[in-house]
């Protein structure tokens, strides 16, 4: 009894102590992103960047960190978000003078940022729960090269779809309202849903699944189930994250939502812990840093003192090189699978276990 009082209590220790490094790293995600914005517009433009990454690598970390399935087409969602908020904030004069094409109801349709971003969310959500119901029936390399064909599939449908996305043009006219304060929100949103799924009762089967699958099976889990609802929480966030990138940049093309953010994203959430929400964060921090530094040593634009000039794809073999020396000396990731609820539902471990009485065997039972 006295054993089973000292884990109920290093447990609900480990629990706060997780909340405080929550806390604080949030604190301290809040008030960097502050500092850092009111640098220069330069600096603005990476922070926002640098978060909107974060929602990215969070979403991914909601699909491949709970289920252990590695998804190469989430980014499909990124582009659905891009495309479905442009063709509702952008004005209609300018629909009309930018895709002539645009069926009627839609080329007069106008809202605002804000309801636009609820109707991405929303519909975004539904589209990969419904893509996710025939591809999270695959595990392994198949799951992976099935997502990978859904990343392909998105790309030739917005490119061959030039009378409603403009095809391989580049799509202009989007209102320009991220701002730092609004990035923030979307990053710190996104943790808190990675959270609530994370301690939820289909967040602890999926993990279940991820660890044993045939066990878990065996145990009445429906695996298929349980990776289509994250399957369609991580394209919500992603979409998400498309629509604020939309509404960062103004404009953007097919070529944006391909493989190198695809590859970029998945090396930020390797590089952290595929399996842990802080890495998801770190990863996405760490790796977003290193790639503004180079950028602007590629682009001859100089690093403080450090004036060199790099050559181009210096960048994207640095950080081939850090993915492999992470995969090979720290492959759990940098946060390996250190989380801030590594120990599972709260409500369920405050929970006291009931004390059956040695004399009465119907109980024991």
């Amino acid at each position: 009894m006295a054993d089973e009082k000292r884990s109920r209590s290093v447990r609900s220790a480990l629990r706060h102590d997780g909340r405080a490094r929550l806390a604080l790293g949030l604190v301290g995600l809040i008030v960097a992103a502050e500092l850092l914005s009111n640098w220069s517009p330069a600096v603005e433009s990476f922070v926002i960047t640098t978060l909107i990454n974060v929602m990215i690598v969070v979403g991914l970390y909601i699909l491949i960190g709970n289920s252990g399935v590695v998804s190469f087409g989430q980014i499909s969602f990124m582009a659905l978000g891009a495309y479905m908020t442009g063709l509702i904030t952008v004005e209609a004069s300018r629909k009309e003078f930018l895709l002539p094409d645009l069926p009627g109801w839609l080329s007069s349709l106008h809202l605002g940022t804000l309801p636009a971003l609820v109707i991405v969310v929303v519909l975004v959500g539904l589209i990969a729960a419904l893509l996710g119901i025939p591809l999270m029936r695959l595990s392994g390399l198949s799951a992976s090269i099935a997502t990978l064909s859904l990343l392909i599939i998105s790309n030739v449908l917005i490119t061959q779809s030039s009378s409603i996305t403009g095809g391989n043009q580049t799509f202009i006219g989007v209102p320009v309202t991220t701002t730092t304060e609004v990035a923030l929100v979307g990053a710190i949103l996104a943790i808190f849903v990675a959270i609530w799924f994370r301690r939820s009762r289909i967040g602890l089967l999926l993990r279940a699944s991820r660890d044993d699958e045939p066990a878990a099976r065996a145990a009445g889990v429906s695996v298929t189930k349980e990776r289509v609802v994250a399957f369609g929480i991580s394209g919500a966030l992603i979409g998400l994250a498309g629509a604020f990138y939309a509404h960062f940049v103004g404009s953007f093309s097919p070529d944006d939502f391909y493989f190198e953010i695809t590859f970029t994203t998945l090396a930020m959430l390797v590089v952290g812990g595929l399996y842990s929400l802080e890495g998801a964060v770190v990863g996405a921090l760490l790796i977003s840093t290193i790639q503004e530094m180079l950028g602007r040593l590629e682009n001859g634009e100089g690093l403080g003192p450090i004036h060199a000039t790099l050559h181009d794809g210096v960048t994207a073999i640095v950080l081939a090189c850090i993915v492999i020396a992470v995969m090979i000396f720290r492959p759990s990731g940098l946060m390996g699978h250190r989380d801030t609820d590594d120990e599972g539902p709260a409500d369920e471990e405050d929970r006291p276990t009931p004390v059956v009485p040695a004399d009465d065997p119907e109980a024991a039972t």
